[in-house]
């Protein structure tokens, strides 16, 4: 008898604590192109397409009854490339062929809190990570890099990213020392210049092909484009991806494609940095610490000790180098540099204090005063 009071019990207390969704139904139409006949293809895509509409008519609903809209495609875009997800289940209300084409209209049923949640989460990290500034360079000067910046720019302004003007950097060709990832030191410093914590470095390929085929030319238009995404701060890689795709059309028209790759480029370029900072906050971030006024090799040993008794979320830390007083450190450290340079302005070094000169979000300089 106790056991089944106790299992009971515990019943009630998964209920209590297991978080209950409000559901919310609704109809969607999807659309898509049956190619070479194959129709169960174009049938799932076309039931694919209807369920990304249904989440995004709910997340539409969820924004305007908050009467609010600003960065609706940021939330957008993150939500979308996950729409199953907040489907708890649906039906197919009809579906047809007509021509070329396959439609399915289905009814289903949305979890308003995981969206909500989602919504919420995204904000955070953007919130948390400052809502930093980005710069997108892309060092060629030719027509195809610079309908990829347009769009690339059009995506991440939508994001609610901060950009930072590119063409300074192009006048004074900073933007071909940005090629080298190795030196991490000269990107750092670069982006530090113009006041960018991300840079994002960009390269596009376009190519047409022709055929012909019983004397009719035909022609073939790729574009591939790529892109590394640099912590402005310390210069290392966040993350790294690449886009490509083909279609026919006029020989070296590339200005669709170009737009639909960069921006799907761009789209999985944030959902990685994205993803990348949600897992720093959840767990440890590195932030690059600079010290000057260290005079003696002892006050290095004596302010390090120091930083992992004062510096609260303290890991460790990896000495990157120390010269003529100065000491450049990485600190693994579960919080961020609001929160070091905190503790680094507490810090004292036989009756010496601490001064913080800069905060960014992932660098904090400060000096031992005299």
């Amino acid at each position: 008898m106790k056991k089944a009071v106790i299992l009971l019990a515990l019943v009630f207390l998964a209920m209590s604590i297991t978080p209950v969704y409000a559901q919310h139904k609704v109809r969607a139409t999807g659309m898509a192109t049956i190619a070479k006949n194959f129709v169960d293809i174009a049938r799932s895509k076309a039931l694919d397409e209807a369920q990304r509409n249904a989440v995004e008519k709910a997340v539409g609903v969820m924004i305007t009854s908050a009467t609010s809209v600003e960065n609706f495609q940021v939330k957008m875009d993150r939500i979308l490339s996950e729409s199953k997800g907040y489907i708890t289940s649906y039906k197919i209300i009809s579906e047809k062929r007509t021509g070329d084409n396959y439609e399915v209209e289905i009814e289903a049923e949305i979890s308003q809190g995981r969206l909500r949640d989602k919504m919420t989460a995204i904000n955070l990290i953007m919130a948390r990570k400052s809502k930093p500034r980005v710069m997108l360079v892309f060092p060629e000067q030719a027509v195809k890099d610079a309908l990829a910046e347009s769009a690339m720019t059009k995506y991440f302004i939508a994001q609610g990213f901060k950009l930072v003007d590119a063409r300074t950097i192009k006048k004074n060709k900073d933007y071909e020392k940005l090629q080298d990832i190795a030196e991490k030191k000269t990107i750092s410093s670069i982006a530090h210049r113009y006041g960018a914590e991300i840079v994002i470095v960009g390269t596009v390929e376009a190519v047409s092909n022709s055929s012909k085929i019983d004397s009719v030319e035909l022609n073939n238009n790729k574009v591939a484009i790529s892109g590394k995404v640099i912590n402005g701060d310390t210069g290392d890689i966040i993350t790294t991806g690449s886009e490509q795709k083909a279609a026919p059309g006029m020989k070296g028209d590339f200005k669709a494609l170009t737009d639909e790759v960069a921006t799907k480029l761009a789209r999985n370029l944030v959902d990685n940095v994205l993803e990348n900072w949600s897992a720093e906050l959840a767990n440890t971030a590195t932030i690059k610490l600079v010290v000057s006024g260290l005079n003696t090799y002892s006050d290095l040993q004596e302010f390090k000790a120091l930083l992992a008794e004062e510096v609260k979320g303290y890991k460790g830390a990896n000495q990157r180098y120390f010269s003529r007083g100065k000491v450049e450190l990485d600190l693994e450290i579960e919080g961020d540099a609001d929160a070091v340079a905190h503790d680094v302005a507490q810090i004292t070094v036989k009756k010496k204090k601490m001064k913080v000169l800069e905060i960014s979000p992932n660098r904090v300089e400060a000096v031992l005063e005299p």
